[in-house]
């Protein structure tokens, strides 16, 4: 058995102290303020596309939005799931160990960058004939997408080191370098597409720049200031249990973020049948709706810091506390969201698509005010799920997102048919519905158990 080595912790970063509610909220906020600089990338691409290239364009990066988010959403789930397991090991103040998995953590993701570059580019005809992206859009859509893929690299490599710097607490740091970097990725849009006269393919190319940046960034900060997390040759030699564990949690986030990303896959060729206005609009209402839910996702990630650290810390007592603290910040939220939406709505999407169309405004505000009042379900499903994710489970967070994935293509097949773009509105929020329900009577018989031990020691 391995020595577990006892280090002291900061208490900066340790949250198997202090006021729950306030560990929690101030653990995310960074982690909230640096995915709302990532989504910046996004909106800016639409926003200076619609502005400066017109509509076609704007439709072009809508309609392959589903492709790069199966990719990205394995590859970032399998950070996160990964780096559950390094949370788990700070929280029990096993650094060596921590050191190892972080070491294996980087051989996993060089891995997976190369099989999802060539992967991606090899397949990508196939994909975009999958969700059947109108033959007028091609050009530019391949244009875009095959840049994005080219340059997945850069998006792993940060996320994997902004994963494992929140993993041990930090959250602040990976902030600042989005908020840098997001800036800096508006300045080489604008370069690359007004002062070299490029399309869509400027935008692109801009993004993965800005992202290589990014890379730089956390592994320098890493390798300056943090230490306990400078792994050694000896920490790449292979320990089958060690990257088993690793590969087993990782593949659970990445199944679930791939999966419901999947079945994007089928809603996006359904939307795709529809005409470029409503590709546009919908385009532009998912981007919003993904803006206002990272709080959730954000939340939900902060949760599943909590349990994980708190479960290895056997702080069992703390994990009741830290999820009724989530769940309550999640339905403030929900409740602000839905506000804006039914208030604003139309302007928002008229500031992001720049397209005074009144078929794409009143289309995207339709999408949004359906969506937004089932936020308070979904954040019982990011919250529930994260924090089974927390607690090691593997195997029923994958099962919610197999559900996801069935639902969407159900819904594809049936609500866009026959309710049209109704259809294409209401079908999230009955899938959020229906795995909600399952992750929460999943985590409730989890918690007794949680209870039970806890009495026993």
């Amino acid at each position: 058995m391995t020595e577990v080595k006892k280090m002291p912790l900061s208490k900066r970063g340790d949250m198997t102290v202090g006021n729950p509610f306030k560990v929690i909220i101030l653990f995310a906020l960074p982690i909230l303020l640096g995915n709302l600089f990532q989504q910046f990338y996004n909106l800016a691409d639409m926003r200076i596309s619609g502005e400066t290239l017109g509509e076609d364009a704007l439709a072009a990066i809508s309609a392959t939005g589903s492709i790069y988010g199966v990719i990205i959403g394995m590859a970032n789930g399998m950070n996160n799931g990964s780096a559950i397991v390094v949370t788990r090991l700070f929280g029990a103040k096993n650094m060596e160990r921590m050191r190892k998995a972080v070491a294996h953590m980087l051989l996993i993701n060089l891995a997976t960058a190369a099989v999802f570059t060539a992967l991606g580019l090899l397949l990508l005809d196939s994909l975009m004939s999958l969700i059947d992206v109108p033959e007028t859009l091609y050009g530019e859509a391949y244009s875009y997408i095959s840049i994005i893929i080219g340059g997945i690299i850069t998006t792993i490599l940060y996320n994997m080191g902004a994963s494992v710097l929140r993993a041990v607490g930090d959250s602040r740091t990976p902030l600042v370098f989005l908020i840098f970097t997001s800036l800096l990725n508006v300045g080489l849009d604008l370069f690359f597409v007004k002062g070299l006269g490029m399309n869509v393919g400027g935008i692109a190319l801009a993004t993965v720049c800005a992202q290589a940046v990014s890379v730089v960034l956390v592994f320098s900060y890493i390798w300056k200031k943090r230490p306990e997390l400078h792994v050694k040759k000896g920490d790449f030699r292979l320990e089958a249990p060690l990257f088993s564990e690793l590969a087993l949690m990782g593949l659970s986030m990445g199944l679930i973020s791939s999966l419901v990303s999947l079945g994007s896959f089928a809603l996006q060729r359904a939307i795709n049948g529809f005409d470029k206005a409503t590709i546009t609009a919908t385009g532009a209402a998912r981007r919003l709706d993904g803006l206002f839910m990272l709080p959730l996702s954000t939340l939900g990630t902060a949760a599943a810091t909590f349990v994980g650290q708190n479960y290895g810390a056997k702080r069992y007592e703390r994990i009741t506390s830290g999820i009724k603290s989530t769940l309550i910040a999640g339905s403030l939220w929900s409740a602000l969201g839905v506000a804006v939406i039914y208030l604003f709505g139309a302007e928002l999407a008229e500031m992001l698509t720049a397209s005074t169309d009144e078929q794409i405004i009143s289309e995207a505000v339709m999408y949004m005010r359906i969506n937004l009042p089932f936020f308070f379900v979904l954040n019982l499903l990011f919250v529930f799920r994260s924090a089974l994710q927390g607690l090691g489970k593997k195997a029923v967070p994958i099962v919610s997102g197999a559900i996801e994935l069935v639902l969407k293509f159900v819904a594809a097949t049936l609500f866009a048919p026959y309710l049209g773009y109704i259809g294409i509105c209401i079908a999230e929020p009955v899938i959020w519905v229906v795995s909600a329900v399952v992750v929460t009577a999943v985590f409730a018989v989890d918690l007794r158990k949680l209870r039970l031990e806890q009495e026993a020691l």
